[in-house]
């Protein structure tokens, strides 16, 4: 069965009906063929070539056409999260480190921060910003980007079984028998509307669905849709899935998480009059903290950034991939900053502290505390480097 052979009628009809047609197997090979066919326009990954070999893949086209902005992108060789821009422009190569900020953000030096790898690439064939050039629309064929860093993907039978909550299905999908990886229906792999399964599944009031994501298939219940910065709980919220907001809430996802125009998910039940949504938000009480101020808050007015990078630097062993400590701001008092050290970096992060049950550190979630925001990015980074 190849991707033509699934047509849009069966599309829309429930998995359960459709593994009785063809098999799981061969429903998750269509999704990997329907995945691979869609994004031949973004084909210009190449995984695992160096500075070298990407040269002479662009020099041996670039001789035949003579295309300034020439690319491909590929692996860097000096960081596993990172990747790396290769174009050609006026017969010489050029190569620029594509960083990961945080989430699947994404900047190229002091340029913007953005959302997925392949709007990255869109980007710069707006406007070379930086760049020794516009990148061309034509680059060296490779493969398509890692679905995980993708703004985008494809709607796959992950997504329709998660909708429908076909828990079966979706359990045999998350089985390591299945190979889900291998198949190439990845679990944060996002659909035609940048949704993951969870978010599929929030909005569809399928709470066992979300339970098996979360435990087996290792879904992070603060995944962001990129389009609109929704996180599973607005979904929930905003569809009135009362059983999931409850299953979010009890797996630990903060209750006011913000979408890109600020809005929480008590805010969208309330537009939309999800009335058990809005009853069961207004009187969750959230559950005491874990963590305690004395293990990471220094609350000596005069304890800056460089006190606190020579107390991690200090350490026995010296410093490890995340260690903290929580200061007040040097700018204004009534906020807090966050030190932070990671692969041999320290970064700063402020935390405004809003009124007495209001804390968060740029667009993330608000907290009812100061040790409510540290459990959180004690048992999620969600956005910090």
């Amino acid at each position: 069965m190849n991707a033509s052979s699934f047509n849009s009628n069966e599309q829309e009809q429930s998995v359960t009906n459709l593994v009785k047609i063809h098999s799981l197997s061969q429903l998750l090979k269509r999704d990997r063929e329907q995945l691979l066919t869609q994004s031949r326009s973004i084909a210009y990954y190449h995984p695992h070539i160096d500075r070298d070999k990407a040269e002479q893949f662009l020099r041996a086209k670039y001789t035949r056409y003579k295309r300034d902005g020439l690319f491909l992108l590929r692996d860097c060789t000096t960081s596993p999260h990172d990747f790396s821009l290769s174009l050609v422009c006026g017969d010489k190569c050029y190569h620029y480190k594509i960083q990961l900020i945080y989430d699947i953000y994404f900047s190229i030096d002091l340029g913007p921060q953005i959302a997925g790898i392949e709007s990255v690439i869109s980007y710069y064939q707006q406007l070379s910003d930086g760049l020794a050039c516009i990148l061309s629309n034509d680059f060296v064929q490779g493969q398509p980007p890692p679905t995980a860093v993708r703004r985008f993907g494809s709607t796959n039978t992950l997504h329709r079984a998660c909708k429908q909550g076909n828990f079966g299905i979706v359990k045999k999908i998350l089985s390591p028998e299945t190979l889900l990886i291998k198949a190439g229906a990845h679990v944060l792999s996002r659909d035609t509307n940048g949704a993951t399964a969870l978010h599929k599944a929030a909005a569809g009031n399928r709470p066992s669905t979300l339970l098996i994501l979360i435990a087996e298939g290792f879904a992070d219940y603060e995944e962001r849709n990129y389009t609109n910065h929704w996180v599973p709980l607005h979904e929930a919220a905003f569809h009135n899935s009362t059983a999931c907001v409850q299953v979010l809430l009890d797996c630990g996802a903060p209750l006011r998480p913000r979408t890109d125009q600020g809005k929480t998910p008590l805010d969208l039940a309330e537009e939309v009059k999800s009335e058990e949504s809005i009853s069961l938000l207004r009187d969750y009480i959230v559950p005491p903290a874990e963590s305690r101020r004395s293990d990471w808050l220094h609350d000596q007015l005069k304890f800056d950034r460089i006190a606190a990078k020579q107390l991690i630097e200090s350490m026995q062993n010296g410093p490890r991939n995340g260690m903290f400590v929580v200061r007040h701001s040097s700018k204004n008092l009534q906020n807090y900053a966050l030190t932070h050290y990671n692969d041999n970096e320290f970064f700063n992060y402020k935390i405004v502290h809003l009124n007495d049950i209001t804390y968060y550190i740029d667009d993330g979630p608000c907290f009812e505390s100061l040790d409510h925001l540290i459990d959180h990015y004690c048992r999620i980074p969600d956005g910090l480097c």
